[in-house]
């Protein structure tokens, strides 16, 4: 059956939806006046008519939204920026649209050019759930991991080693990390971390990369996050600083053609390959799922016990959460490890 096909109008206001759902009232508020705008045949729809033929699944109004934000980062929209709380702003409550569409109208070549950015949320909270299952797989196969991450974006998941995480129950990461991920991040029943995990290797990919140790980089990372999360945007800041401290070379192209290329060779003996990747896979084309796939299934056909090879990855399950998944080779074992928040928080061990 064909996935159903949605309007720019209806884009609009399933993601001021989302918003309101899961903790941005202020994004809210924003995209139910740019709504109103675009339905008056305003400069919303002027510019995000013919971006997109599927405007859903390419987030289209969250490139709208990140492009204003990465403007008033930069100081180029303070009138934007006094109503932000990312920007040292303070947002009352009401419709900032006709703020908003100021600085469309000032900025119209920058929101062309940012209207053709891919999103990339660079959420650091889907570290937990991902770190939780490479602490699973290392206690199961006993042996020393390596990673391959796809749709990477800045990499910083793959600094996964580099932050603490603390269940109330059992921790591991580093103790002294600035990102730290506490019990409330954990629901029971909780998984039970392992303090130690030797990773051995590690390689990343990406369409489009970014290199977060830029001034560049990091104000595209951070133009992605949603201005009333301070949080989130407090956290994705602090990554940003052990990215810098802990070097991880991306690699850009197709994400099939990269893994089918790392998986050729024949695995290190003695080690776990972990190809892992988090609210990617909706994203990639139907043609890179298939080499993924194929990738996966001819370098899982060659694994043995002493070299396994392990698919885990963190990917919509229902509107409310999503699962980790995991399969296996040798044997091709599928097994659902947790659900979990789409922002990483609400972890639940399933196994």
């Amino acid at each position: 059956m064909a996935a159903p096909t949605f309007t720019l109008i209806e884009s609009i206001e399933r993601q001021a939806a989302s918003c309101a759902h899961i903790g941005s009232p202020l994004y809210a508020a924003l995209l139910t006046g740019l709504a109103g705008d675009f339905l008056s045949g305003g400069i919303t729809a002027e510019l995000l008519e013919g971006v997109s033929a599927e405007p859903v699944h390419d987030a289209v109004p969250l490139r709208y939204l990140a492009t204003a934000h990465r403007l008033a980062l930069a100081g180029d929209a303070p009138e934007l920026a006094e109503c932000y709380p990312s920007c040292g702003g303070v947002w009352d409550g009401n419709d900032p649209s006709d703020r908003f569409l100021s600085v469309v109208a000032k900025h119209r070549g920058e929101f062309i050019r940012g209207l053709q950015r891919n999103v990339q949320t660079n959420e650091v909270g889907r570290a937990v759930v991902l770190a939780a299952g490479c602490s699973f797989l290392s206690e199961r196969h006993g042996r020393p991991l390596r990673t391959f991450e796809i749709g990477s974006s800045a990499g910083l998941l793959s600094r996964w080693p580099h932050y603490a995480y603390d269940t109330g129950e059992t921790r591991m990461g580093d103790r002294s990390s600035p990102v730290h991920f506490g019990p409330t991040w954990f629901e029971a029943p909780r998984p039970c971390l392992h303090p130690g995990i030797e990773v051995v290797d590690q390689a990343a990919n990406d369409i489009a990369p970014i290199d977060v140790t830029t001034d560049e980089g990091r104000l595209t990372a951070l133009s992605f996050l949603w201005p009333d999360q301070t949080e989130r945007y407090e956290r994705l800041d602090a990554a940003i600083g052990v990215a810098k401290h802990h070097p991880l070379r991306i690699d850009q192209g197709d994400a099939g053609e990269w893994l089918a290329a790392r998986l050729t060779p024949p695995s290190p003996g003695d080690t776990t390959t972990v190809v892992f990747h988090a609210i990617v896979w909706q994203y990639l084309p139907s043609a890179t799922k298939n080499t993924m796939t194929t990738a996966l299934s001819a370098a899982g056909a060659a694994a043995t016990p002493d070299t396994p090879l392990c698919w885990l990855r963190m990917e919509p399950a229902t509107s409310e959460h999503a699962d980790l998944r995991l399969t296996s080779w040798p044997g091709g074992r599928d097994e659902v490890l947790a659900h979990v928040g789409y922002h990483g928080a609400s972890v639940r061990w399933k196994v």
